[in-house]
């Protein structure tokens, strides 16, 4: 990603299926060349350096769980007889029919440093390119 090497941020949407210990920050900085902003740990040729003083730049907005007691024996006695609006549909808990369990889905709105952060990054003057344009 040249991006990454011309000091230009993007606002990436990341979709992971599981979830493993770094396994995002590692893909991003190895696989993709583009370290997370504020990645003390991957970022190894310290280009994701810009504004480290904001910690680090990534954030779950959403995430789906098992419920832990709904898909007990008790517990999915207890949700099959919950009325439906008490299930808080398009959200909250729902029935995966493919794995015949109780999930659990929890949301946030991406946090306002991001929002800024992005700003931030438009308002800075671009550096000019050295007339080497190998597009």
């Amino acid at each position: 990603c040249d991006r990454a090497h011309n000091k230009t941020l993007t606002l990436v949407e990341l979709k992971p299926k599981t979830g493993r210990y770094h396994q995002l920050r590692r893909h991003m900085a190895w696989d993709c060349d583009a370290p997370i902003v504020g990645d003390y740990i991957y970022d190894i040729g310290m280009r994701a350096q810009l504004m480290r003083d904001e910690g680090l730049c990534l954030c779950s907005t959403r995430v789906t769980l098992e419920h832990p007691y709904f898909n007990s024996e008790k517990g999915r006695q207890i949700y099959e007889d919950m009325a439906q609006e008490d299930r808080h549909p398009g959200g909250g808990l729902w029935f995966s029919e493919h794995d015949d369990k109780v999930m659990v889905t929890a949301f946030i709105d991406l946090p306002d440093k991001f929002n800024e952060l992005m700003s931030e990054t438009r308002k800075r003057p671009r550096s000019r390119s050295n007339g080497n344009n190998s597009s």
